[in-house]
């Protein structure tokens, strides 16, 4: 088999064909190596399983020259499909990651877009007992803690409260 036919196939197979939209938020955050959204619906918290069968939220790496919530934006798309809006930060991390609150359609749905690195995508919901093989020790506390605070917060809505 050709090279170029090879890489043509990898390509495809990657999802690399479909670029993310624009950054939806034009206040510049700081610059941070890496950078991920917590996106709480009616659904649950999404959630990205990969290979190994580690859970995480999604975000990765900000690339040069974006801000963190652009980068956290643009990962959510690249890992999930769903085009989102990254508000405040819930949690800076010591190792510089910026984790955002992250709005999403109440009708958007999921799609993969990396299937050699995302194996599922999850709506996770935090009151369900299941075993979760979390890819960072305590986040599933860690996330539980963030979503009571918020959800104490004065003016908090959910999307059911919002009609």
């Amino acid at each position: 088999m050709k090279a170029s036919a090879l890489l043509g196939i990898i390509l495809l197979l990657c999802g690399c064909g479909e670029t993310a939209p624009p950054c939806q938020n034009a206040a510049q955050s700081p610059v941070a190596p890496s950078a991920g959204c917590l996106v709480v619906t009616d659904r649950g918290v999404l959630l990205v399983r990969d290979w190994t069968g580690s859970v995480a939220l999604p975000g990765g790496s900000v690339q040069p020259g974006e801000s963190a919530h652009c980068g956290a934006e643009r990962e959510v798309f690249e890992e999930t499909g769903l085009r989102v809006v990254a508000g405040d930060v819930a949690q800076r991390f010591k190792n510089g990651f910026q984790l955002f609150w992250c709005e999403v359609a109440v009708t958007a749905e999921p799609t993969l877009h990396r299937p050699f690195e995302i194996r599922q995508i999850i709506w996770w919901q935090p009151a369900e007992a299941q075993f979760i093989e979390w890819r960072y020790p305590r986040q599933g506390d860690e996330i539980k803690t963030l979503i009571a605070g918020r959800r104490a917060a004065p003016g908090f809505l959910v999307e059911s409260d919002r009609q």
